[in-house]
């Protein structure tokens, strides 16, 4: 399945929670990581808007990820299929443990 990103929302994520995705850049760069959160942000969604704003938050190994900041990314999933390109930057991994990389895709 592919979908256009203004059709995603935290419902079709929230059941693919603790599962891998993979993230890929234009120049080929690819990343393997895991979705460890999906939060909905109904206080930052636009007056009038079609979907809740959300946010997803991917982490993996900290050695893996390497010096990667992030970039445009298609992601994809075994069952939901790929989105993108998409944003994705790397944040401070606070409440992961130590040794780990988080990425976050913020959706309004």
């Amino acid at each position: 399945m592919t979908a256009s990103l203004s059709t995603l929302s935290a419902g079709l994520f929230a059941p693919v929670l603790g599962e891998v995705f993979t993230l890929r850049t234009a120049d080929g760069h690819t990343l393997t990581a895991t979705l460890a959160r999906c939060d909905e942000h109904p206080r930052a969604t636009m007056p009038g808007s079609d979907r809740t704003a959300f946010s997803l938050v991917f982490t993996c190994p900290a050695e893996a990820a390497g010096a990667f900041p992030g970039d445009h990314c298609v992601l994809s999933h075994p069952g939901l299929g790929a989105f993108g390109p998409l944003y994705i930057e790397r944040i401070l991994a606070v409440g992961f443990p130590p040794g780990t990389a988080a990425y976050e895709a913020v959706f309004s």
